[in-house]
């Protein structure tokens, strides 16, 4: 899996997770990535749950480190893209 591929995939789980989450992501090299998650806190738990496998799995399987960092976006409010 490409780097891309598993970017494409957790940006579908987070929002599938919060369907308001705004993302910001930002590469760190060809196997390393950091997403921020600007969303409601209420969505916080949900969207962890739904990344917790795929994101362990991408480290272990893939050697792909992509961190996600959730955000409230009530206190929060996302960069400009």
């Amino acid at each position: 899996m490409t780097l891309d591929e598993a970017l494409n995939d957790l940006g579908q789980k987070i929002t599938g997770a919060s369907s308001g989450a705004v993302l910001r992501t930002q590469r760190l090299g060809s196997e390393e990535a950091t997403i921020r998650v600007y969303a409601p806190a209420s969505d916080e738990a949900a969207i962890k749950a739904a990344l917790r496998d795929t994101t362990i799995s991408l480290l272990t399987e893939h050697g792909l480190d992509v961190q996600v960092l959730v955000y409230d976006i009530a206190t929060d409010l996302p960069p400009d893209a």
